[in-house]
């Protein structure tokens, strides 16, 4: 897998996080137990709801979706409000589609390239791999978070720190959040999580909301 940081800018890798979260494991005493308890965990499937929070706004900007998740490397990242996108990650090909006044319309261009590396990054951490990339240290904390920092100063510019919050249940993380600044960060809160339920390939593959699994 490529290295985050050579092929990404720090600006693109922080626009992508806002845009997209992960699910991890339950609570151990350390990354290499987190590690092991996530090993059962073939598939995951949430509803989500996201805060983006900005020093110049009084209120956030709110955002609801579903997420639907497959080892190894497929990926579904759907918001449904206020504006429908869809992320797709299926045998290395990556898909995105944005709401128009047309309808749903293809993105490409040189931001998918950015955004295969960063999905990749998203299904390293749901398999625990948290410590996989070297331009992030991650540090696990007693009440129940895992802290990634970045290490890189371009990165460190446009984002200050990632804290994912887990639950005692295996599998499942409660909350990610995202710090640009203290005053300016995104918070985002799983809910409805189902472990290893089955998924159609179409989810990943298409569009139609239909075909996704609930």
């Amino acid at each position: 897998m490529n290295k985050i940081g050579g092929n990404i800018t720090g600006t693109a890798f922080f626009a992508l996080l806002l845009g997209f979260s992960v699910f991890l494991t339950g609570w151990a005493d350390d990354l290499e137990s987190l590690k092991q308890e996530v090993e059962f965990v073939n598939s995951i499937q949430a509803d989500f709801t996201q805060e983006k929070h900005l020093e110049m706004m009084d209120q956030p900007l709110m955002s609801k979706g579903r997420l639907y998740f497959q080892t190894p490397r497929s990926l579904r990242w759907e918001y449904r409000e206020p504006v429908r996108s869809v992320l797709l990650m299926n045998k290395g090909e990556i898909q995105r589609y944005v709401q128009t006044d047309t309808g749903m319309k293809p993105q490409t261009g040189r931001n998918l390239e950015a955004m295969r590396v960063f999905l990749e990054e998203i299904c390293m951490w749901m398999q625990g791999e948290f410590e996989a990339n070297p331009d992030l240290e991650a540090k696990m904390k007693s009440d129940k978070r895992v802290v990634l920092t970045p290490k890189a100063q371009s990165m460190a510019e446009v984002i200050e720190r990632i804290e994912l919050r887990l639950t005692d249940r295996p599998g499942v993380i409660d909350s990610v959040a995202i710090y640009e600044s203290s005053s300016s960060y995104t918070i985002i809160r799983f809910h409805d999580t189902k472990i290893n339920r089955s998924i159609e390939d179409a989810v990943f593959e298409g569009l139609n909301p239909n075909k996704a699994n609930n």
